[in-house]
């Protein structure tokens, strides 16, 4: 149940939420994998089934030791659903597919959030219009100010790009006769040598005033909801609604947006906030989740959120940081060649 955090300084009530110690995301798939055959999936689900076991034990074992022996150390686990770039599939069959080959891996699932209730998710009253969810991360995010800067090139809230140091002169106006030396990219916290990155966080298409949010973004926004940081006038947003019986007949809706941003899908699940994340992820995500740190370093979040995290951190006994990044763990899967799906068409009946 949440209970009320008011600032010193403020007028606005920030409410805080109930957490676990650690939230462990156990894997993502396209929405091409899932709509798709079993096999690839379930070979998956088996390799992550012993990694889950054996990063949530670590987990308890951490944390009661930290809090010198007391074990009533929270995990919780949860899965991430791409129906923002493809939401043309019937949830009332992704799902309880997933669903089952999740059970019969082994793994006992928590939550399922959706991708595209990460760009925008109702109020939990629904008193209103749906929150903007991205719109509203998105102005929490402050680049860093450049050397120099000529103001050539649009701000990163304009453009939407971000950087984690100096663009190259390519950037700047040449000529002809321009016979200046080029200037290379560098990263602001270098050491030695520089690792770049620049960032889409979002795009329009000419003429378009709409927004389209991109994938490291949508992330970003996710792991901000898995670290119980995002507020909207104070207020929790996108907490967990229970759909415990998905396997029912009209348990789900025929439409992604229909469902709730982030599902309750077993009874007894400790909280889906946590002060910690770790995200077993297949290795092609790496590009993605060093946006998502960059970006996350990037976010300003309201000092009154800072204060409850802190206040329910040192009743855990849980070290706090303020740098979110630092509150995100990954484990890549290497790549292996998976199981190549069998032809319905030979497949004789009731095999």
């Amino acid at each position: 149940m949440s209970s009320p955090f008011r600032e010193a300084t403020a007028s606005t009530r920030v409410e805080r939420v109930s957490m676990s110690h650690v939230s462990i995301e156990i894997g993502h798939f396209s929405m091409e994998e899932l709509a798709n055959g079993e096999a690839r999936i379930a070979a998956q689900l088996r390799r992550v089934a012993p990694l889950v076991r054996v990063f949530a034990d670590n987990a308890r074992a951490e944390f009661a030791e930290a809090a010198g022996g007391h074990s009533d150390v929270r995990v919780s686990t949860c899965f991430l659903v791409d129906d923002y770039f493809r939401g043309d599939t019937d949830p009332r069959v992704i799902l309880p597919k997933f669903l089952r080959l999740v059970e019969q891996a082994g793994i006992q699932l928590d939550y399922v959030g959706r991708e595209s209730g990460c760009a925008r998710v109702p109020l939990r009253d629904n008193s209103s219009s749906p929150i903007e969810l991205a719109r509203v991360v998105a102005d929490m995010v402050v680049a860093a100010p450049l050397e120099n800067y000529n103001g050539r090139r649009p701000p990163t809230s304009e453009l939407g790009w971000l950087s984690n140091g100096r663009r190259s002169s390519d950037d700047e106006p040449s000529y002809a006769t321009d016979l200046r030396a080029y200037v290379p990219p560098k990263e602001h916290a270098a050491r030695n040598h520089s690792v770049f990155l620049d960032v889409e966080m979002w795009s329009r298409k000419p003429g378009d005033e709409e927004i389209f949010w991109s994938c490291p973004f949508l992330a970003s926004v996710w792991q901000l909801l898995r670290l119980g940081m995002v507020r909207y006038i104070g207020q929790p947003v996108a907490e967990p609604v229970k759909i415990i019986d998905w396997a029912a007949e009209n348990a789900l809706p025929d439409r992604w947006d229909l469902l709730p941003t982030v599902m309750q899908v077993r009874e007894k699940a400790a909280p889906f906030a946590a002060f910690q994340s770790l995200s077993i992820l297949p290795k092609r995500y790496l590009g993605i989740e060093h946006s998502v740190q960059q970006i996350l370093d990037h976010v300003n979040i309201e000092s009154g959120v800072h204060d409850v995290y802190e206040l329910l951190a040192r009743q855990n006994n849980i070290d706090v940081t303020r740098n979110l990044s630092d509150r995100l763990a990954h484990y890549f899967l290497p790549t292996y060649k998976t199981p190549p799906e069998p032809d319905p068409a030979v497949l004789s009946p009731g095999r």
